[in-house]
């Protein structure tokens, strides 16, 4: 039964908390914020500043995994205008003028609320939005401030300006230069708008108005009915981000901030020793699945394991009599074809060829069997924060001191040491044994670890 308002140069934390005590204040909401935070029933998200500029915005398909989830959502203001408007009838709650005006196409463009602010944690906003400046233009002509026709030139000028340059004397001064016979009427206009916040301050009005909503009750009921399924697609883009936000299982007294599950997956998946064994199991568990007779192969063995993936292989016409050269090529190095017996060898050509779909990767989330023991999970955590703080200590030093900007030859030796395999083909085989959807996938997340790797910071989970 919780209130989480997520906000930033629109509306203060303090304004927040008095408008509902004991809400949750988030600052400005971006990609992940929502599928980090456990929502459920009972629960309330208000959408008021978002950010879309430096990094990717809230996804539609986060807010409507929200709304599935039985959580109560609101938008207003700002990038809860925009996004209310797009998905109000999904059951997102539209609240205020701004999202009205969004609602029924009045307006269109994303810079109408825009703002400029400051990076640190204050958020103060450094520019005003254009919807804000349209308001208080409507309401300078309403209170014979302003006459229609220099309301008209003015939002005109306002129009002209980038929203990272809007500002009242941004606007004197560009009216000055291009509309002389508007001078005037700009000045008037920003000292109406000095005089009377209350009519100049939309974007305030309307998140006020959102805070004092979110304390009614929800309209229908505490718990709306299920959106209909196609409004609500369950695909492998959600499921990652939910993995990739979920936030870690730290070790205690670990610090873990910015570090998610399948982060910790990731790490594993590459250090880890006994890796390979558990990814071995979760794709033979899904592909026996797959086959008729065998939907419940959770608590066998590992030979009756093997045997009911091999019989759902076979009833998909896969045996290793049918598989042409290349498929063996493809997934077996030349030692592995020419040693062990046919079984073996099928296989180990199904675990590393498993995929969840067609150009898929074997998973998109944090399955169950592929978690290690929770002392070693949370571990992984506090390793992948420990790189995180010596890869921007490193990035400091230099601009080109970042992991992208490794080697991809020293990154590669580095996984031939951890693993303990030689050659392009024995690298790609361990690479698949590990669930990676390719060597380079695997290059390219072990960037991240490399330096961790070379000072000697790594955890004694890991391989080498």
């Amino acid at each position: 039964m919780t209130i989480h308002v997520f906000l930033g140069p629109t509306l203060s934390p303090e304004e927040a908390r008095q408008a509902v005590p004991g809400a949750v204040v988030h600052p400005p909401i971006r990609h992940g914020d929502l599928l980090a935070l456990h929502l459920g029933p009972g629960d309330t998200v208000v959408v008021i500043d978002g950010v879309f500029h430096q990094t990717a915005p809230v996804r539609h398909k986060e807010i409507t995994d929200a709304l599935r989830r039985g959580a109560r959502v609101i938008g207003a203001s700002s990038m809860g205008a925009l996004r209310a408007a797009e998905l109000w009838q999904c059951g997102m709650e539209g609240v205020g003028l701004v999202f009205g005006m969004y609602a029924r196409g009045d307006l269109d463009a994303d810079d109408e609320v825009a703002v400029g602010h400051l990076p640190s944690g204050d958020y103060r906003a450094l520019t005003v939005p254009l919807v804000n400046i349209r308001w208080t233009i409507a309401n300078a002509v309403a209170e014979d401030a302003l006459t229609a026709g220099a309301g008209d030139v003015l939002l005109e000028v306002a129009r002209s300006l980038h929203y990272t340059q809007r500002s009242w004397g941004a606007l004197v001064h560009t009216a000055s230069r291009t509309h002389p016979e508007a001078a005037e009427a700009a000045v008037a206009l920003r000292a109406f708008a000095e005089r009377r916040p209350d009519l100049s301050d939309l974007k305030h009005r309307d998140a006020l108005l959102a805070l004092a909503h979110a304390r009614e009750p929800r309209p229908g009921g505490p718990v709306p009915a299920d959106i209909p399924a196609p409004l609500v697609p369950r695909t492998m883009y959600l499921e990652r981000w939910r993995a990739l936000h979920r936030p870690a299982t730290a070790a205690p007294g670990g610090q873990v901030a910015d570090v998610g599950e399948l982060d910790q997956l990731r790490f594993q998946q590459l250090y880890t020793p006994d890796f390979p064994g558990r990814y071995r199991r979760f794709a033979l568990r899904r592909i026996a699945g797959g086959g008729a007779g065998h939907a419940d192969v959770a608590s066998t063995d590992d030979s009756a394991l093997a045997d009911a993936a091999l019989k759902a292989a076979e009833e998909r016409g896969i045996t290793a009599d049918r598989l042409p050269d290349g498929a063996w090529a493809s997934w077996l190095t030349e030692e592995e074809r020419a040693s062990g017996d046919a079984r073996s060898r099928l296989l180990t050509l199904l675990v590393r060829s498993f995929r969840v779909g067609p150009g898929a990767a074997p998973f998109n989330d944090v399955p169950a069997e592929l978690r290690d023991e929770d002392g070693a999970w949370a571990l992984s955590a506090g390793a992948v924060a420990a790189a995180d703080r010596l890869n921007t200590q490193m990035a400091r030093t230099g601009r080109r001191r970042t992991p992208r900007h490794l080697p991809g030859a020293l990154v590669r030796r580095h996984l031939a040491d951890v693993w303990r395999a030689t050659g392009p083909d024995g690298l790609a085989a361990a690479a698949h044994d590990r669930g990676f959807f390719s060597l380079e996938e695997a290059e390219e997340a072990a960037r991240r670890f490399v330096l961790l790797h070379r000072v000697g910071a790594a955890p004694r989970t890991a391989a080498g």
